[in-house]
Protein backbone atom coordinates (compact mmCIF):
# COMPACT_ATOMS: atom_id res chain seq x y z
CA UNK A 1 0.00 0.00 0.00
CA UNK A 2 1.15 3.35 -0.84
CA UNK A 3 1.79 5.81 1.98
CA UNK A 4 -0.48 8.71 2.18
CA UNK A 5 0.98 12.11 1.28
CA UNK A 6 3.86 13.95 3.73
CA UNK A 7 3.60 11.17 6.17
CA UNK A 8 5.14 11.25 9.34
CA UNK A 9 6.45 9.13 12.31
CA UNK A 10 4.89 10.62 15.42
CA UNK A 11 6.95 12.33 18.43
CA UNK A 12 10.57 11.98 16.31
CA UNK A 13 12.90 11.99 19.34
CA UNK A 14 11.04 9.32 21.53
CA UNK A 15 12.82 6.28 21.44
CA UNK A 16 10.71 3.04 22.10
CA UNK A 17 12.04 0.06 24.52
CA UNK A 18 13.71 -2.56 22.61
CA UNK A 19 14.32 -6.45 23.40
CA UNK A 20 15.93 -9.24 21.82
CA UNK A 21 14.73 -11.89 20.08
CA UNK A 22 16.08 -15.37 20.18
CA UNK A 23 13.09 -17.52 19.19
CA UNK A 24 11.72 -19.80 15.89
CA UNK A 25 9.56 -17.18 13.43
CA UNK A 26 8.36 -18.94 10.65
CA UNK A 27 6.88 -17.41 7.01
CA UNK A 28 6.05 -18.70 3.54
CA UNK A 29 7.89 -18.10 0.21
CA UNK A 30 8.09 -19.96 -2.98
CA UNK A 31 11.16 -18.94 -3.74
CA UNK A 32 14.21 -21.11 -2.80
CA UNK A 33 15.03 -18.81 -0.17
CA UNK A 34 13.03 -17.07 2.38
CA UNK A 35 15.29 -13.82 2.91
CA UNK A 36 16.16 -11.12 0.72
CA UNK A 37 19.78 -9.48 0.20
CA UNK A 38 18.67 -7.13 -2.52
CA UNK A 39 15.55 -4.14 -1.61
CA UNK A 40 12.06 -5.03 -1.37
CA UNK A 41 10.15 -4.52 -4.95
CA UNK A 42 7.36 -3.55 -3.40
CA UNK A 43 5.98 -1.59 -0.11
CA UNK A 44 4.76 -3.52 2.63
CA UNK A 45 4.06 -2.55 6.38
CA UNK A 46 7.12 -1.53 7.84
CA UNK A 47 9.17 -0.20 4.69
CA UNK A 48 8.76 1.91 1.35
CA UNK A 49 10.64 0.82 -1.59
CA UNK A 50 14.06 1.97 -1.71
CA UNK A 51 13.91 1.50 2.44
CA UNK A 52 16.52 -1.67 1.65
CA UNK A 53 15.72 -5.38 2.40
CA UNK A 54 12.73 -5.99 4.79
CA UNK A 55 12.13 -9.43 6.08
CA UNK A 56 8.62 -10.45 7.20
CA UNK A 57 8.14 -13.45 9.71
CA UNK A 58 5.60 -14.79 12.19
CA UNK A 59 6.67 -16.11 15.55
CA UNK A 60 4.03 -19.39 14.38
CA UNK A 61 2.84 -21.25 11.46
CA UNK A 62 -0.25 -20.40 11.94
CA UNK A 63 0.38 -16.68 12.00
CA UNK A 64 2.31 -17.04 8.71
CA UNK A 65 -0.72 -19.17 7.05
CA UNK A 66 -2.73 -16.23 7.93
CA UNK A 67 -0.35 -13.65 6.55
CA UNK A 68 -0.69 -15.46 3.37
CA UNK A 69 -4.46 -15.71 3.20
CA UNK A 70 -4.78 -12.45 3.94
CA UNK A 71 -2.32 -11.25 1.64
CA UNK A 72 -3.85 -13.11 -1.01
CA UNK A 73 -7.72 -12.96 -0.18
CA UNK A 74 -8.70 -16.41 0.18
CA UNK A 75 -12.30 -16.27 1.37
CA UNK A 76 -12.92 -19.74 1.63
CA UNK A 77 -11.63 -23.31 2.33
CA UNK A 78 -11.92 -24.12 -1.11
CA UNK A 79 -9.75 -21.70 -2.27
CA UNK A 80 -7.51 -22.41 0.33
CA UNK A 81 -7.11 -25.96 -0.51
CA UNK A 82 -5.64 -24.99 -3.96
CA UNK A 83 -2.47 -23.28 -2.72
CA UNK A 84 0.56 -25.16 -2.41
CA UNK A 85 3.18 -22.83 -0.86
CA UNK A 86 6.17 -23.54 1.23
CA UNK A 87 6.84 -22.76 5.14
CA UNK A 88 9.80 -22.15 6.06
CA UNK A 89 11.61 -21.69 9.84
CA UNK A 90 14.01 -19.48 10.79
CA UNK A 91 16.14 -20.04 13.80
CA UNK A 92 16.54 -15.79 14.84
CA UNK A 93 18.94 -14.29 17.04
CA UNK A 94 18.88 -10.43 16.81
CA UNK A 95 19.22 -7.43 19.70
CA UNK A 96 17.55 -4.84 19.52
CA UNK A 97 14.14 -5.08 18.10
CA UNK A 98 11.66 -2.79 18.80
CA UNK A 99 9.30 -3.94 21.16
CA UNK A 100 6.12 -2.62 20.16
CA UNK A 101 4.45 -6.94 21.22
CA UNK A 102 1.35 -5.33 22.60
CA UNK A 103 -0.73 -2.10 22.13
CA UNK A 104 0.18 -1.10 25.03
CA UNK A 105 4.02 -0.88 24.77
CA UNK A 106 3.44 0.95 21.21
CA UNK A 107 0.66 3.53 23.26
CA UNK A 108 3.79 3.49 25.95
CA UNK A 109 6.56 4.13 23.45
CA UNK A 110 4.16 6.85 21.65
CA UNK A 111 3.12 5.33 18.82
CA UNK A 112 -0.40 5.09 17.89
CA UNK A 113 -1.36 1.51 18.36
CA UNK A 114 -4.31 1.44 15.57
CA UNK A 115 -1.35 2.02 13.41
CA UNK A 116 0.27 -1.71 13.88
CA UNK A 117 -3.04 -3.10 12.26
CA UNK A 118 -3.88 0.05 9.96
CA UNK A 119 -4.55 -1.19 6.51
CA UNK A 120 -2.84 1.69 5.52
CA UNK A 121 0.68 1.35 6.12
CA UNK A 122 1.63 4.60 6.44
CA UNK A 123 2.62 5.32 9.51
CA UNK A 124 4.19 2.03 10.37
CA UNK A 125 6.19 3.02 6.96
CA UNK A 126 7.61 6.32 8.47
CA UNK A 127 7.96 4.30 12.09
CA UNK A 128 10.07 1.71 9.84
CA UNK A 129 12.22 4.38 8.43
CA UNK A 130 12.62 6.25 11.79
CA UNK A 131 13.73 2.87 13.47
CA UNK A 132 16.25 2.49 10.90
CA UNK A 133 17.91 5.34 11.35
CA UNK A 134 17.74 5.11 15.32
CA UNK A 135 19.36 1.33 14.87
CA UNK A 136 16.74 -0.71 15.52
CA UNK A 137 17.26 -4.04 13.90
CA UNK A 138 13.53 -4.65 13.45
CA UNK A 139 10.06 -4.54 14.91
CA UNK A 140 8.20 -6.88 17.01
CA UNK A 141 4.52 -6.27 16.56
CA UNK A 142 1.00 -7.83 16.89
CA UNK A 143 0.29 -10.19 13.99
CA UNK A 144 -2.76 -7.77 11.58
CA UNK A 145 -3.69 -11.05 10.15
CA UNK A 146 -4.21 -13.01 13.34
CA UNK A 147 -5.08 -10.89 16.48
CA UNK A 148 -3.25 -12.58 19.39
CA UNK A 149 -0.16 -13.82 17.22
CA UNK A 150 2.89 -11.44 16.67
CA UNK A 151 4.93 -10.66 13.56
CA UNK A 152 8.45 -10.03 13.42
CA UNK A 153 10.13 -7.65 10.99
CA UNK A 154 13.95 -7.47 10.39
CA UNK A 155 15.71 -4.81 8.76
CA UNK A 156 18.51 -5.79 6.30
CA UNK A 157 19.65 -8.23 4.11
CA UNK A 158 19.56 -12.02 5.60
CA UNK A 159 21.06 -14.88 3.88
CA UNK A 160 19.82 -18.64 4.70
CA UNK A 161 22.55 -20.95 6.03
CA UNK A 162 22.51 -24.04 7.57
CA UNK A 163 20.03 -25.38 9.83
CA UNK A 164 20.80 -26.19 13.46
CA UNK A 165 24.46 -24.91 12.21
CA UNK A 166 25.74 -21.59 14.04
CA UNK A 167 26.14 -19.05 11.32
CA UNK A 168 29.44 -17.58 10.25
CA UNK A 169 27.85 -14.21 9.23
CA UNK A 170 25.83 -11.87 11.15
CA UNK A 171 23.56 -11.46 8.24
CA UNK A 172 23.16 -15.22 8.28
CA UNK A 173 20.07 -16.87 9.79
CA UNK A 174 19.55 -21.03 9.99
CA UNK A 175 16.54 -21.85 8.03
CA UNK A 176 14.86 -24.92 6.05
CA UNK A 177 11.83 -25.72 4.67
CA UNK A 178 9.25 -27.27 6.88
CA UNK A 179 6.70 -28.37 4.08
CA UNK A 180 4.75 -27.11 0.80
CA UNK A 181 1.32 -27.35 1.63
CA UNK A 182 -1.82 -25.33 2.02
CA UNK A 183 -3.31 -23.15 4.65
CA UNK A 184 -5.12 -25.30 7.61
CA UNK A 185 -8.83 -24.90 7.30
CA UNK A 186 -9.02 -23.45 10.88
CA UNK A 187 -6.51 -20.57 10.28
CA UNK A 188 -8.78 -19.84 7.16
CA UNK A 189 -11.50 -19.22 9.24
CA UNK A 190 -10.04 -17.04 11.59
CA UNK A 191 -7.20 -14.89 9.66
CA UNK A 192 -8.38 -11.20 9.34
CA UNK A 193 -8.63 -10.14 6.54
CA UNK A 194 -8.63 -6.13 4.71
CA UNK A 195 -11.43 -3.59 6.26
CA UNK A 196 -12.59 -6.50 9.40
CA UNK A 197 -11.60 -5.56 12.75
CA UNK A 198 -9.26 -6.30 14.62
CA UNK A 199 -10.42 -8.40 18.35
CA UNK A 200 -6.92 -7.65 19.75
CA UNK A 201 -7.35 -3.80 18.86
CA UNK A 202 -10.88 -3.88 20.04
CA UNK A 203 -9.95 -5.73 23.28
CA UNK A 204 -7.52 -2.88 23.76
CA UNK A 205 -10.28 -0.41 23.37
CA UNK A 206 -12.43 -2.05 25.65
CA UNK A 207 -9.65 -1.78 28.43
CA UNK A 208 -9.12 1.88 27.86
CA UNK A 209 -12.57 2.51 28.24
CA UNK A 210 -12.43 4.48 24.61
CA UNK A 211 -14.49 2.60 21.85
CA UNK A 212 -16.93 4.63 20.17
CA UNK A 213 -20.51 4.29 20.75
CA UNK A 214 -22.05 2.17 18.46
CA UNK A 215 -24.60 3.85 15.36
Amino acid sequence: MQPAAGARSMAPDRKPAFTTFKELAFRYSNYDTPFWVRPNSEPGRWHEVGDGPTQYLSTTVEAAWAELIRAEAIGSDAEAALVRMPMWVAEVHIQRIADYSTFETAEAGGFPPNALIDDDYSRCQAEGRRLRERGYQGVLAPSAALPGALSLTLFGPRIASLWQVPPLLASSTPATKLAVGAPPEEIVDRARRRGEPHAGYQAFRRARRTEKPEG
